[in-house]
């Protein structure tokens, strides 16, 4: 198969600013400002109405490359994904390549639901071109990946969406296809069945298929992916060496606050992170922090080198909302060797509310001296619940504890006419 070689590619996108404009008499205006921009070299066009969901993506994908594509909910991958597969017609730029195109970009697409499964396989194989010789010799393997022998002739509208998913899937891998492309939608699926399609991604890669494949799960994507092309705002920022483009991309989602759709790495090239756990002051791993205890929140982590410089911090969420986020106040310590470590924050009694909360611990690490750094960020973060213990005193229905935190400030009453003469300010107590 030829190269994938995608030029400055752009889709832009006409925004209606009222009501009015989605008429027919709206979008013939609309046709006519087109025309006059054509005749007047643009100089008519109106910046605040138009929105480019891809501008000026340029790459090259040699065959048999797994690409992953990553960024923001927003950034254009699946517009990217829609421009590949012919879905839609991009506004500049163009893309060469041949081969067919197989895509995963929605679930189930191209399947008829009162039809069975025997029916929809053949069916799908005639819209891909696909002899119906080479799928009578795949059908056995087809049925095997997807698990739904039993269900063959069933309709599929009393499938399961897990069901639904890894026939689609098993379809669309056994179609031989020269180009998959296949979006976030792999993550609907169970954990073991989202490590058979990643695994089978990389054999069908080493045969030639290559594949783009969009997810915000940073941990697949290094463990599959060859290169990765990131996106933001409908451009490119990096694109290269997965290991590399992920983690200038981490260090991005890091600093602007993690997302609830991101997913991080528990693992790069520096350290390891085991776990995350609460424990008590005799060293107990425990799920619930009673309010009148001090507990611990203890990272177990992993440094492969030696002379690396590290800082732990942890992202505390509450209902969804970003609590706080607190690092070590040393900042970058040394470790002058490698192997196990383990660090413990002190959790104070009596500030957190009576809830549960989620904890995302990261780490930042860099060889001693250089100035580049990775970050390290659990993909799954640790739950616990905050509760007050039987027996122990409530606070009266009035002042009821609200919010996400309750601290214990010390609090003291005075009057003002018996201060003593002359003081500024406040008095420490």
């Amino acid at each position: 198969m030829n190269q994938l070689i995608v030029e400055g590619l752009g889709k832009r996108y006409e925004l209606a600013s009222s009501a009015d404009e989605r008429t027919p008499t709206g979008v013939l205006r609309r046709l006519a400002v087109r025309v006059r921009r054509s005749t007047t070299n643009g100089q008519e066009r109106e910046q605040s109405r138009e929105f480019w969901a891809l501008r000026d993506v340029s790459f090259l994908v040699e065959p048999g490359t797994v690409l992953g594509v990553i960024g923001a909910n927003g950034a254009g991958k699946t517009t990217l994904l829609k421009i590949l597969a012919r879905i839609i017609t991009p506004t500049e730029g163009r893309v060469v390549g041949s081969g067919r195109v197989v895509s995963l970009l929605e679930l189930g697409a191209g399947f008829d639901p009162d039809l069975s499964a025997r029916e929809n396989i053949f069916l799908n194989a005639a819209m891909l071109g696909v002899p119906r010789a080479v799928v009578t010799r795949r059908f056995d393997q087809i049925l095997e990946f997807a698990e739904v022998d039993t269900f063959v002739d069933t309709p599929l509208k009393h499938y399961s969406s897990g069901m639904y998913l890894r026939l689609a899937f098993s379809v669309a891998i056994n179609m031989e296809p020269s180009i998959l492309l296949a979006d976030e939608i792999l993550a609907v699926g169970d954990e073991s069945f989202q490590e058979r399609c990643l695994e089978r991604v990389k054999q069908e890669a080493e045969r030639g298929l290559t594949v783009l494949f969009v997810s915000h799960d940073m941990e697949a994507i290094v463990r599959v992916c060859d290169r990765t092309l990131w996106l933001n705002a409908g451009r490119v920022l990096g694109f290269g060496d997965s290991e590399e483009v992920v983690a200038d991309y981490q260090t991005s989602v890091w600093a602007r606050g993690m997302t609830g759709s991101e997913r991080g790495r528990h693992v790069n090239r520096f350290a390891i992170i085991h776990d995350v756990k609460v424990v008590t002051e005799d060293g107990r791993e425990v799920r619930g922090m009673p309010t009148n205890e001090m507990t611990y929140l203890r990272m177990r982590f992993e440094l492969l080198e030696n002379h690396l410089c590290a800082c732990a911090a942890y992202d505390v969420r509450a209902r969804g909302q970003l609590i706080f986020r607190t690092a070590d106040p040393l900042g970058m310590r040394v470790f002058r060797t490698g192997g196990m470590w383990e660090a413990l924050m002190r959790l104070p009694h009596r500030f957190f509310n009576e809830m549960t909360y989620s904890v995302v611990p990261s780490l930042t690490v860099a060889r001693e001296g250089e100035g580049r750094r990775q970050y390290v960020l659990m993909g799954e973060p640790l739950s616990f619940i905050v509760y007050a213990p039987d027996g122990t005193e409530r606070r009266e229905k009035d002042v009821r504890a609200s919010g996400y935190l309750t601290p214990q400030f010390r609090w003291k009453f005075q009057r003002v006419d018996e201060q003593p003469e002359g003081v500024q300010g406040v008095a420490r107590f």
